[in-house]
């Protein structure tokens, strides 16, 4: 098993110079307590004994402990401050670059719901941890270090009276943190259970309603949060468990102490200033003693959040090499030979498919529903990878490609088109940023969507709306086809473009297509096999590997499988 990375751990150890600060702030801090304390207990005491004190250097002493006091607070509290927006910015990015270089496979199999909820709710339990777990621990550790030393030297005997509960708060805090971590992270999953039906109802708003399933959901929704209640219920009770246990276990030492403290003030061990310095360090120790096993109670919680991030930190990134150059000694610029794929070990999808593609040409993806031809176009932009066989890019293996380069050269129009919630012009410019205004006009004009865009009031500024709710599909398909031509890659994969619009839409919609394939090498899944009767050569995929191949007539002459697709594709239109 690949070991485990944790990303936020060494994000901790890298900005660890303000948390070490910080520390030493917190330290000389409780120092300056036990100082004053101290002078507060000298000048009772020779109050008492009859000696002479001189008040103004009592006074002055105490008042510059005071201020080093606030001074050291406030430094403290800052390089924490800093301490916790160095570490969650650098942690928050890494995250985000992350998302961009995962595997496809995570993000085609991960509920997004979860990972919002990753990226936001388990990143805000993460800033928790650092602005108050993290500085409440230190701050406890420091406190116990220097407050025990300090009763110690005023009495060893208080000293080891104290430490005689400590096991007892360390086996209770061991036992809620093992609670609150199995509640915590139920509490979690069952939030994405939420959040995912959430996101179901305002995608899917429209079904939704015309299918009447307001109920439905409102039940499933219903049923989540009952869920969501009963596990926050059990919290609640461990939390509230763990606040009581903690102020009894805090009265234990206070009371023990203080009797045992009026016994070493009546046999002489200790004298009335020592007493009240004592009392007045007790406070602090206990708080101390017993807050830092319950510190680690309340971070919990925002641990768990952390490895649920971790998780997809530790996701692999997508495979790829360092080529980048387009060079190929022959004319083939797609060769896939042999290639065996599946999305799960128990299904085969491809078996044995072979396709080899030379530069200029047009050629077309037929077969059943199923059979595998948007599989190839995922392969084909390496958003997966064979189990087994060839797949070469420009004479080069598709492994040894920087991914981003080999992706550079090709420019897929699929079937679902996605817009960005922006602009029209923006959606279009993704195909290229660097392209002028005149250039994406340019595009959309052989796209034949320029004329619809400049009746809109606000032309190409015009907001598409979620996920381009704006606009009917055949309006969104030519605007993927206006920047896929924007792209001007050399390799065009068509994912059935007109397989859901109208006959006059889909005219169009072969005129841009017609104008986006002059000069590049065109794959073209097809549903309607009309569409591709001009394609230099069609290719029959059926189970799992290609079943015949060659030009539209010569196909129909061999009245085999593509003979009885388009026999069934003409009459579906008819």
């Amino acid at each position: 098993m690949k070991r485990q990375k944790h990303y936020f751990l060494r994000a901790m150890i890298k900005y660890a110079c303000f948390l070490l600060g910080g520390t030493v702030c917190a330290c000389l801090l409780h120092l300056a307590v036990v100082r004053g304390n101290s002078v507060i207990s000298q000048v009772i005491d020779d109050m008492l004994g009859g000696k002479e004190v001189v008040l103004k250097a009592f006074a002055a002493e105490f008042i510059v402990l005071v201020l080093a006091g606030f001074v050291l607070a406030f430094i403290k509290q800052y390089l924490f401050g800093v301490y916790c927006v160095k570490v969650l910015g650098a942690y928050r990015k890494r995250v985000v670059e992350k998302l961009y270089r995962v595997e496809y496979t995570y993000l085609k199999n991960e509920n997004s719901a979860t990972v919002i909820n990753k990226l936001n709710a388990d990143m805000a339990e993460a800033e928790n941890l650092l602005s108050y777990g993290v500085p409440q621990i230190i701050m406890g550790v420091a406190g116990v270090v220097i407050y025990s030393d300090y009763v110690g030297s005023l009495n060893r005997g208080l000293l080891l009276l104290m430490l005689v509960t400590y096991p007892l708060v360390f086996w209770i805090a061991a036992k809620l943190v093992k609670k609150m971590t199995a509640l915590t992270g139920t509490y979690r999953a069952k939030s994405d259970v939420m959040t995912g039906i959430a996101q179901d109802v305002l995608s899917g708003i429209l079904v939704l309603r015309s299918f009447g399933l307001e109920e439905h959901f409102g039940q499933r929704m219903h049923e989540a949060a009952a869920d969501l209640v009963d596990n926050e219920e059990k919290r609640t009770r461990v939390t509230n468990t763990a606040m009581l246990v903690r102020k009894m276990v805090q009265w234990m030492p206070n009371i023990i102490c203080a009797v045992y403290s009026v016994v070493l003030v009546g046999r002489g061990a200790l004298s009335i200033g020592g007493l009240i310095a004592f009392v007045v360090t007790l406070g602090r120790l206990v708080d101390a003693f017993v807050g830092v096993p319950f510190n680690f109670v309340e971070i919990t919680g925002s641990i768990v959040c952390i490895r649920r991030i971790e998780e997809i930190l530790n996701t692999p990134d997508e495979a790829g090499g360092t080529w980048t150059e387009g060079e190929n000694d022959t004319d083939v610029i797609i060769s896939l030979q042999d290639i065996c794929f599946g999305y799960t070990q128990e299904t085969q999808i491809l078996n044995g498919f072979d396709l080899c593609v030379r530069a200029g040409e047009n050629i077309a993806l037929v077969g059943e529903s199923g059979g595998g031809k948007s599989t190839v176009f995922h392969l084909l932009c390496a958003f997966y990878r064979a189990q087994s066989g060839s797949y070469r890019l420009y004479g080069r293996e598709i492994g040894a490609w920087d991914i981003q380069a080999a992706r550079e050269r090709l420019a897929l129009v699929s079937q679902n088109v996605f817009l960005f919630p922006t602009t029209i012009e923006e959606n279009i410019a993704y195909g290229n940023r660097a392209a002028s205004h005149e250039e994406l006009v340019e595009a959309c004009k052989k796209a034949q969507i320029h004329d619809f865009i400049m009746t809109l009031p606000q032309g190409y500024q015009t907001l598409v709306g979620e996920r381009g709710a704006m606009l009917s599909g055949g309006q969104k398909q030519r605007i993927s086809i206006a920047r896929a031509i924007l792209k001007n890659a050399p390799v065009l994969l068509l994912d059935e473009p007109t397989s859901a619009v109208d006959v006059e839409t889909e005219e169009l919609i072969q005129k841009a297509l017609s104008n986006v394939m002059k000069g590049r090498t065109c794959i073209t899944i097809a549903h309607r096999l009309s569409t591709v009767q001009n394609a230099d050569c069609i290719y029959v995929v059926s189970g799992g590997k290609i079943a015949e191949h060659g030009t539209h007539a010569a196909l129909l002459a061999a009245n085999g499988v593509y003979a009885k697709l388009y026999k069934r594709s003409v009459m579906e239109v008819v």
